[in-house]
Parts: C-alpha cells; structure tokens; sequence
C-alpha cells in the first residue's frame, strides 16, 4: 500500500508539472545573461566551521555549532573548486598555511573580517572566496522515509581584498520538504530523484548554485 501510494503521489507530480509547462509554453522569456565574476587573481578557501559566533562572517549560529564530518567538508571542498568556471590561483591548502601564519602573529582577540583580509594579503591576490557552515543537520531515517530530513544553511563570501570589503556573498538555506508539503518544487523533488537526500547532497546543490549566482 505504502509503495501504491507513492507511485500515485509521482504521476500526479509529473501531471502537474506538466501543466505548468505547458501554461508556460506560450508566455516564454528570454534566456538570462550569464553572470560575469570579478577579474583578476582568486583564492578559495576550505570550507569554514565557525567555532564561535564571532567567526561568522555572515548571519548567525541557528542550532549551536555545526558539526559536519571530515569526509563531507572534503566532498565540499572538492564540488567547490569543480564548480568554479576558472581554476583559483591559490586552493584551500594554500590559504590554511596563511591562515595559520595570520593566525600565529594575530595578537589577542582578533575580528573574523581582519583575520581573513589579513590572510587575503598574506596570498597577494585580489579576491578570496571563503565559504562558511552555520547549520547543519543531517537526514533522520532512509531516502524512502525519514524522521526528520537533512537541513543546511552555508554562505559563500567573497572577500575583495584590495578594496578591503566584501563584495558579495550568497546564502543557500534549505530544509528537504515532501511532495505534499511543497507541491511547487516538484522538479526539484524529481531532481533529487524522488527521494530524501542527506546533508552532504544538499549542501553541494548549495555550493553549484552560489558559484553560478556569484559568475565564478
């Protein structure tokens, strides 16, 4: 019965979208323009884990601490520097021996927006992109059925360090919903193949969305 019930809950998605295409069909817009990123020299950082409130860069600490596993913050790194249009001048290997150096002759307590211009100086480049997670919890339960889905909230920040200043950041923040609670994202509920994705997958659809927003 459980299965039935899902194979209707799926045709009527697809008769839906179907409509919607088709409502669409005579009313059709010009493809956008493709977003232009800053020139000239660009590091990325590593994903960051605040370890306090004054680390974030940008928002707030909604659910304490994040706490993300090692392997899941190298899977980020990865779809971050795969996503990127232009290979980075300097990776996240490079900007952690300067964060470390920054880090070492920083005296007392420093502000996270000093500490990462002074790291951007220590590169020499132009831009630093430095994403950061404040909230991330992870699916309860199967891809069929859960308990509570996976939820993430990350930032990607772009740090112009000559101009001393952020020029942008983008903010991905979703929580998995059903088909029945929000019939509206119903292709992005077939795109995940119809099923509840963990934390991991949510996070890279958040990493491919802010490097396309941000013309990276």
């Amino acid at each position: 019965m459980q299965r039935r019930t899902r194979f209707l809950l799926l045709a009527l998605a697809a008769l839906a979208a179907l409509a919607v295409s088709s409502l669409g069909a005579g009313c059709r817009r010009a493809p956008a323009a493709a977003v232009e990123g800053p020139s000239g020299s660009l590091a990325v950082a590593g994903f960051q884990l605040p370890s306090s409130s004054s680390d974030v860069l940008g928002g707030y600490l909604e659910n304490g601490l994040p706490v993300v596993p090692l392997q899941d913050l190298d899977a980020l790194d990865a779809a971050l520097l795969q996503a990127l249009k232009h290979q980075p001048a300097l990776g996240p290997q490079a900007v952690q021996q300067c964060a470390e150096t920054v880090l070492a002759e920083e005296s007392g307590s420093s502000r996270a927006f000093e500490h990462w211009l002074a790291v951007g100086r220590c590169l020499d480049v132009d831009w630093l992109l430095i994403p950061q997670i404040t909230s991330w919890r992870e699916r309860e339960g199967s891809d069929v059925s859960v308990r509570r889905p996976a939820s993430v909230t990350l930032w990607l920040h772009l740090l112009d360090v000559r101009g001393e200043t952020f020029a942008t950041r983008y903010k991905f923040e979703e929580t998995q919903q059903s088909l029945t609670e929000n019939f509206l994202k119903a292709g992005k509920f077939f795109e995940r193949g119809g099923k509840w994705v963990g934390a991991g997958e949510l996070a890279r659809e958040g990493v491919a969305a802010g490097i396309k927003e941000l013309g990276l």
